[in-house]
């Protein structure tokens, strides 16, 4: 599989997820500026077909957004708090993954694991922060 095909596959799945949450209540972004704007460059940092799929623009990519998600990770509401820790956990371990392949896209979803490990990275993120991030947030995720 190509590594573009792999990252639309990964944006792909937080796009279903947004399908399946209910947006918005009376919150807006600017009720939480610093969490929204971290989530919406996190949102186009996975983008499918975002950056350069080669082993140097991964780990660009998965580093910038390690560093917004810390920023989320700090600035989050206290209601999905819990929920964003998670979901950046779930990126660092990917992350981890990635760097132990040099970031080679090819050698990690070469293996049943690698192919996995994508798949749970995809699906930690929750329906009550999606809810979030397309409600109070208004970020597109998709």
């Amino acid at each position: 599989m190509y590594p573009i095909v792999r990252t639309t596959r990964f944006g792909a799945a937080l796009f279903s997820v947004a399908l399946l949450a209910a947006c918005g209540d009376d919150q807006t972004a600017a009720d939480h500026g610093d969490f929204c704007d971290a989530m919406e460059q996190a949102s186009s940092l996975l983008e499918p077909n975002t950056g350069s799929p080669t082993p140097v623009g991964t780990r660009a990519r998965y580093e910038e957004l390690s560093s917004v998600l810390d920023v989320a990770e700090r600035e989050a509401p206290t209601t999905i708090a819990g929920d964003v820790a998670t979901f950046a956990t779930a990126i660092d371990n990917y992350v981890t993954a990635l760097a132990s392949v040099d970031y080679d896209l090819d050698v990690l979803y070469s293996t049943p694991e690698g192919v996995q490990l994508a798949d749970d990275t995809s699906h930690a993120i929750t329906p009550a922060m999606v809810e979030h991030l397309t409600g109070p947030c208004d970020i597109s995720l998709g």
